[in-house]
């Protein structure tokens, strides 16, 4: 396979990476303002305050910990893509809308994160972002419209597999929301379980 690609993808690209490395970083700073009860606390009475932050630091490990998995996903399956147009550019803009957009639910899940409404609209923001990614790679490489003409099938549907997995997991999500699975448990906690899954499926191979 050739290498050509076209050269307006590489400033697409690089938009990509950009926003994704904003979007991360923006999801620490809501952890950066100490509680104002603990300014003035030292000890273990500020060991105390500090652990009554965990819900923030759990939604920020989590949105940190999915956001990773889509920037890994995308990079990895542009390794193949090689030509760009009008649709994909904008499927392109759609994805970091919604990766840029991911903020704003980890700090309701931060400040709410028992409150099942606020579950729905986190998760709820995660399955858009993955089915925007996901139709991401259907258009590109459907009849190989913008990957290699040499690539082979076997690869696209490896990629359409782990492309659809992940709208399925937070559909599943928040169906287990909706009958209650945070009496139990967590759902964000039980998301991690879904999260070990989807890299054993092959994120990282």
């Amino acid at each position: 396979m050739t290498d050509a690609k076209d050269p307006r993808l590489e400033r697409l690209l690089f938009l990509t990476d950009g926003v994704f490395a904003i979007a991360i970083t923006l999801l620490a700073v809501e952890l950066l303002n100490l509680p104002q009860e603990a300014q003035d606390l030292h000890g273990h009475t500020l060991l105390k305050s500090l652990l009554k932050s965990w819900p923030g630091v759990l939604g920020f490990l989590t949105s940190f910990t999915v956001v990773s998995i889509i920037w890994a996903v995308h990079h990895r399956m542009f390794q193949f893509v090689k030509g760009l147009d009008g649709r994909l550019l904008w499927l392109q803009l759609l994805q970091l809308l919604c990766i840029a957009f991911v903020p704003f639910p980890t700090v309701v899940i931060g400040e709410h994160v028992a409150d099942p409404v606020a579950q729905q609209f986190y998760f709820g923001s995660l399955f858009v972002l993955s089915l925007v990614s996901t139709a991401l790679w259907f258009y590109v490489s459907t009849g190989n419209r913008l990957v290699h003409p040499e690539l082979h099938e076997r690869i696209i549907r490896h990629y359409h597999r782990i492309a659809l997995s992940a709208p399925v997991s937070f559909l599943l999500m928040m169906g287990l929301i909706a009958v209650g699975v945070g009496r139990w448990i967590n759902p964000l906690l039980l998301g991690y379980i879904l999260a070990f899954g989807y890299i054993g499926l092959g994120v990282f191979e």
